[in-house]
């Protein structure tokens, strides 16, 4: 991929009150993406200027895209289509079309990290200083990369119809075909990896015992926002297992509730249940407060 001397991110979250965006993903997975890629593309331009989707996450019922700025000038077209209310509009017709949802309304919010920018965006200098100071420490995500293969050998009459498909083929926008369901996502955070926070950077590594009673202590009710984000790459926090956990300890305390959630993680997951997929769903919650208190600077490892 091509290199560039400016990068940034930032986290656009999608809603609807007309639908869950997060189950249409759910159902329509290759659908819902080649139809937010599109949007995407309509303001990132050409190398060495381009805006990438590392990654989709879900929360109750919004989705989250994770971008990434390669060229301060994608930036910038990109901020100024939001402001003009053009990438909502694009987000809404792209979505509208796809899923055979006409009337279909969304509402849009960009955060990095605890920061909303929505109402700064005619500060655009402030805004691009917040996206360049977050940038990402991994590639795009491995099933989002093997759906851009699979549209591009689409688009080159390389890849044959499969047998089943998540996508149904009357829903399909001209000039797709449906592809096979995706690979299970694999979790993008290995041990010995490093991720950006607030302009920092820390190791990556499996979640501690301190880590544990931290998030337990300080998330209260936010619990099963933060349980819904995890569950996405973590079979035992599938549904129903929330609503589970929140009847079976429904007589035990908040600090109990949210430690038998986490601790269903940390056994799925093993040492692929590393802090930095817990900060990343603190953070898509709005819970940056408690990300910080798990990432104090002495533990960052590179000082």
């Amino acid at each position: 991929m091509t290199s560039c001397d400016w990068i940034g991110s930032v986290y656009l979250f999608i809603q609807s009150s007309s639908t869950s965006l997060s189950d249409q993903y759910d159902n329509y997975k290759s659908m819902v993406y080649n139809a937010l890629r599109n949007v995407i593309s309509e303001f990132s331009g050409g190398p060495p200027n381009f805006i990438e989707i590392l990654k989709i996450l879900k929360s109750d019922q919004q989705l989250i895209l994770h971008l990434k700025f390669c060229g301060q000038v994608a930036c910038k077209r990109f901020l100024q289509g939001y402001r003009a209310k053009m990438v909502h509009q694009h987000i809404q017709n792209q979505l509208g079309q796809c899923l055979k949802l006409e009337s279909l309304q969304v509402s849009l919010e960009l955060r990095v990290d605890a920061e909303k920018l929505d109402t700064q965006l005619d500060e655009e200098e402030k805004c691009l200083q917040y996206i360049s100071s977050v940038k990402p420490s991994y590639q795009k995500d491995d099933e989002l990369a093997d759906l851009d293969r699979r549209f591009m050998n689409v688009s080159l009459g390389t890849l044959p119809l499969p047998l089943n498909s998540n996508v149904a083929p009357s829903s399909l926008p001209q000039g797709v075909s449906p592809v096979s369901p995706p690979h299970t996502l694999r979790s993008i955070s290995t041990e010995g990896s490093t991720f950006q926070f607030q302009g920092q950077e820390f190791i990556d590594r499996p979640l501690t015992s301190e880590h544990h009673q931290t998030f337990a202590k300080l998330v209260g009710t936010s619990w099963k926002k933060v349980g819904r984000t995890l569950k996405q790459n973590c079979p035992a926090l599938e549904d129903p297992a929330i609503d589970t956990l929140a009847y079976e300890y429904g007589r035990e305390s908040l600090y109990e509730q949210a430690y038998q959630m986490l601790q269903r993680f940390i056994d799925c997951e093993g040492k692929k249940g590393t802090l930095q997929r817990l900060v990343d769903a603190l953070v898509i919650n709005g819970l940056t407060g408690i990300a910080e208190k798990l990432l104090p600077v002495q533990e960052n490892g590179l000082n």
